[in-house]
């Protein structure tokens, strides 16, 4: 299984898929910027964490019919959350490095535009009512603002971190450190995207973990006959199979925790709109099928068991038992 093709979730190229800590600390550039416009991000993040780790654990065991612990015994997968970023993002992160003032503080410049409009608007009448005392700038001053504003939002989106971001088909948020194994949090990618999604690092935080969680869970967990999924046959499966499996059983989870938490599932959907295909075609495999939870867990345990590595046998395993169960 060492030939293992390109579009292989587990390719060695990949930032997660060897034994060494594979993330660069370019992030530490971004943390001074980062605490400056959302503040204790580091803390929000690890808080986050704690409180829903063993929830969500809880939730993908249910939905996926998997447990980490058999008969007494434990698989341990420890979540960290660490100050590195991966490679491929660090490389986008780059061309911002002069810019994060306006990266992360987008929402602001929003406002300055929506408060110049007010501002503007009513400049003449405050004038009239306040004399000198409505401060230097005329309606004309006013709307220059608001125009420059504009500008840079436009420079800054044609420049859009989340567009390049979505052609990168690889974890940037987090990652299962599947040979070791442990969940990695990156808690600067976290809350740089957090911003620029305007999302709340928490719900952004939950979705994350709740993906590398669902990776654990189909990797590792166990069946009713206590088998896993072979790690090098893991490995070796294409994107579209092993991200498809995680963003089903994140999105399966967002949706339990809706009225919990409101604003996961927008978070989710948020972000998924700027993923890449891989994170994306799982929702072409069943639809708005009633029955596509246990479809699909049906057609992962094939999938584990016979040792299948492409997705179009994978979506063939998924008709299979779409068509069976329709025929009961």
């Amino acid at each position: 299984m060492n030939d293992q093709e390109p579009g292989a979730w587990g390719d060695l190229a990949r930032h997660y898929a060897g034994l060494n800590s594979a993330f660069e600390m370019g992030g530490r550039d971004w943390m001074k910027p980062l605490e400056k416009s959302s503040p204790g991000t580091r803390d929000r993040v690890e808080r986050t964490c704690k409180q829903w780790n063993t929830s969500l654990r809880d939730h993908l065991r249910r939905e996926t019919g998997l447990r980490l612990t058999v008969t007494g015994q434990t698989r341990s997968v420890p979540v960290k959350v660490v100050d590195g970023i991966p490679p491929l993002l660090a490389d986008l992160l780059r061309q911002f490095e002069d810019l994060d003032w306006l990266l992360l503080n987008r929402t602001l410049f929003e406002a300055t535009i929506t408060g110049t409009h007010l501002m503007e608007k009513h400049a003449d009448s405050v004038r009239d009512l306040w004399g000198a005392a409505a401060g230097p700038s005329s309606a004309t001053d006013i709307h220059g603002v608001s125009e420059t504003a504009s500008a840079w939002l436009k420079k800054l989106d044609e420049m859009s971190l989340l567009t390049a971001m979505g052609k990168i088909e690889e974890d940037l948020l987090g990652a299962y450190y599947f040979r070791i194994p442990e969940v990695r949090l990156y808690w600067v990618a976290i809350g740089i995207i957090a911003c620029s999604l305007e999302v709340s690092v928490e719900a952004l935080t939950i979705v994350v973990l709740a993906h590398e969680l669902a990776h654990v869970y189909t990797h590792l967990g166990r069946d009713i006959d206590n088998e896993g999924w072979e790690t090098e046959c893991f490995a070796a499966s294409d994107l579209v199979i092993v991200e498809g499996l995680a963003q089903f059983y994140t999105e399966t989870v967002c949706t339990r925790l809706q009225q919990r938490i409101p604003d996961v599932l927008g978070a989710y959907n948020a972000l998924l709109k700027k993923q890449s295909h891989p994170y994306r075609a799982y929702r072409d495999w069943l639809g708005d099928d009633e029955r596509a939870g246990e479809i699909i867990r049906v057609s992962m345990i094939e999938c584990r068991s016979k040792r299948i590595t492409s997705s179009n046998e994978f979506c063939d395993a998924i008709d299979r038992y779409r068509q069976s169960i329709r025929r009961r």
